[in-house]
């Protein structure tokens, strides 16, 4: 019974980690949009979520979010160096 709910458990946290994924996976074709403290918050998130896949035992699927990660670090030095230009967000 213990194993059933592990495992019903682990499916509900890989469907959370595919809905954070499509949610935010468009993330450097929206960089613009994102504050400094929003592009904190997702990678806050990711990482939460990556965490407790570990803890999970699912480490190993959570591949979306190891690439999500690169996105989001790709769109945060976008936003830096756009900010640099005198590009805000908006």
């Amino acid at each position: 019974m213990e194993r059933i709910a592990r495992e019903t458990d682990r499916m509900e946290l890989l469907a959370e980690i595919a809905a954070f994924v499509r949610e935010h996976g468009d993330i450097l074709a929206r960089y613009h949009t994102y504050t400094p403290d929003d592009l904190e918050r997702i990678e806050q998130e990711r990482c939460r979520l990556q965490e407790e896949a570990c803890r999970r035992g699912a480490c190993g699927t959570a591949g979306e979010l190891v690439e999500l990660e690169y996105l989001i670090a790709r769109a945060t030095a976008m936003q830096a160096k756009g900010m640099e230009e005198g590009n805000a967000p908006r």
